[in-house]
């Protein structure tokens, strides 16, 4: 044997001997799990991360009758701080056009809270003409912050009662 492994040998012996052995003896300690905070009502506030990718198109859904359906949203990455955990989500932020045939809500939108993952979705509902200021606002790089408030919700999807993001020209 050579005198590096005789070495590494002796090393290994003396921990193994001075901890009682490699593997552990008696009881293991239980392992810490890890619980997410319970989503909060009230007013939220954001970051966005990034820029935003966007789709726009349309899709003939099958009849009777056959109706063409269009679509426009952008979809982009943030940050959010609930109200009073204030526990930072990482979120996927979504901005919809209504349709005509977007069903007639009061809502301002909606978050969601992911099963697999600890984060959330939040969908903003918007006018064409706020999709337009809005993609124009994140080609220039002006927004940054947002908030929007959570109304009570079930099954992991909540209301959203108001939502607005901050700028300077």
């Amino acid at each position: 044997m050579l005198k590096f492994e005789r070495c590494v040998v002796g090393v290994v012996g003396r921990l193994a001997r001075s901890r009682g052995g490699i593997m552990p003896r008696g009881k293991q300690k239980p392992s810490h799990v890890f619980g997410l905070p319970e989503i909060e009502v009230g007013d939220w506030h954001g970051e966005f991360a990034g820029a935003p990718s966007g789709n726009i198109g349309q899709h003939i859904q099958p009849g009777p009758p056959i109706v063409v359906v269009e679509f426009t949203y952008l979809i982009l990455g943030a940050v959010v701080i609930s109200p009073i955990s204030k526990f930072r989500w990482p979120a996927v932020v979504s901005f919809w056009v209504r349709t005509v045939l977007t069903p007639k809500r009061e809502e301002a939108g909606f978050l969601f809270k992911s099963d697999q993952i600890p984060s959330v979705n939040v969908s903003f509902e918007v006018t064409r003409q706020q999709f337009t200021e809005t993609c124009w606002l994140f080609r220039e790089k002006l927004l940054k912050d947002f908030r929007f408030r959570i109304g009570p919700g079930t099954d992991n999807h909540w209301p959203l009662e108001s939502w607005g993001a901050s700028f300077r020209l």
